[in-house]
């Protein structure tokens, strides 16, 4: 029956060889002589994708030469033919999209293990990667900036990722420089409306009003603080070395609709406004004021001790925020990000941080929050469109 399904192969009999390879197939699913010839067939009746983990699995189960020849010889045939029907693909797509040059970014976004398991090699063919390479750069903790280029070539690309049930995004570039960035100075109020002071990029003070209905998302990180630090070896001898030192809490408040950031940060955020706070909430506190003392006036707050370290007043403030808005609306995962974007180096120079903060010397770190967190604001934007 072997040399039947051989015969009806070579004669492009492929209704006859259909139904001998199925019979091969029941009857000895392990021979790799059946797995070749099954392989085959799917190739000669355009069904690639299912060739080629066939042709895989004959190299495995064989140990004839010829066999493995033969099956190595076929899945070079099929990638070729996948390369060139990806590079038709894009000239196809490249000419109907001509006036989408402008830069952009291309961010895959995390993966469960199973789903990775089972899109991998999806992913490979489509990266021209082997599935190897494939497997580690899908994401599973969080967003990763995978490619920069042009929109045209992004578009195609993140097409064809969803359509494998890969997910991703793409943004312009052009999309996260028309966002309005304010450095928070504090928040006067909270009700009825947050009302909040801040500076803008000509560093003048300015005062805004919203409801915190109007709030999409806030997203949040640590920015890591570098400095020069003198180590000694075990030869005594002293070097110098850039160490983490201490990280420095970020927030950004998003307002999608007026395509807006509020940026607050732990560093320079005003936590010195406490006793104004407490002339405006006396009648909170058991005793007479007149009875307490500056001390007292400066330790408590609606009858609860104010936290005495900037950590614990960031905490405070944050929760205060996070009770405004849901669960869901909060963006946290910005280091898994942040270690990719930093592999960008001469693109995230030329990103504006919005920030500024006591340090030595501007920190790539800074760039990749902003882009981080604007990237967060148009994927939103566009989700909230579907």
């Amino acid at each position: 029956m072997l040399e039947q399904a051989a015969d009806a192969l070579d004669r492009q009999d492929y209704h006859t060889a259909a139904k001998l390879i199925a019979m091969l197939s029941a009857e000895r699913p392990d021979d790799p002589q059946v797995q070749l010839y099954a392989a085959k067939l799917q190739e000669a009746t355009d069904r690639l994708d299912e060739a080629l983990p066939g042709y895989r699995l004959a190299i495995q189960q064989a140990v004839n030469p010829k066999i493995i020849a033969e099956a190595r010889k076929g899945i070079e045939r099929i990638e070729q033919i996948q390369a060139q029907n990806q590079a038709n693909e894009l000239a196809i797509a490249q000419a109907g999209i001509e006036d989408r040059i402008e830069p952009g970014f291309l961010v895959l976004e995390p993966m469960s293990a199973d789903h990775k398991q089972a899109t991998f090699k999806q992913f490979a063919t489509i990266m021209n990667l082997d599935p190897y390479s494939a497997r580690l750069q899908l994401p599973s903790r969080g967003w990763r900036l995978y490619r920069v280029g042009q929109m045209g070539q992004l578009n195609f690309l993140r097409d064809r990722l969803l359509k494998a049930e890969i997910p991703c995004f793409c943004v312009s570039q052009q999309d996260t420089q028309q966002v309005f960035v304010f450095q928070v100075n504090h928040l006067k109020s909270f009700h009825p409306q947050a009302t909040i002071v801040c500076t803008d990029d000509r560093s003048e003070l300015r005062t805004f009003n919203f409801d915190w209905s109007e709030v999409t998302q806030i997203v949040t990180g640590m920015l890591p603080i570098f400095e020069e630090v003198m180590e000694i070896d075990g030869r005594n001898r002293t070097h110098r070395k850039s160490k983490i030192l201490d990280y420095v809490n970020i927030c950004d408040i998003q307002l999608r609709d007026r395509r807006t950031i509020f940026r607050l940060c732990a560093q320079t955020y005003d936590f010195c406004d406490y006793k104004q706070l407490i002339t405006q909430n006396r009648h909170s506190l058991t005793s007479e004021p007149s009875a307490r003392t500056s001390a007292d006036l400066g330790g408590l707050l609606n009858g609860q001790r104010i936290p005495t370290t900037s950590r614990d007043n960031w905490k405070n403030l944050i929760s205060q925020i996070t009770e405004q808005i849901s669960a869901h609306q909060t963006q946290s995962n910005f280091n898994p990000f942040a270690e990719t974007a930093i592999g960008y180096p001469e693109l995230l120079q030329r990103i504006d941080p919005h920030l500024e903060l006591l340090r030595r010397a501007d920190s790539l770190w800074d760039r990749a929050f902003h882009l981080y967190s604007t990237l967060a604001m148009c994927r939103d934007r566009d989700a909230a469109r579907l």
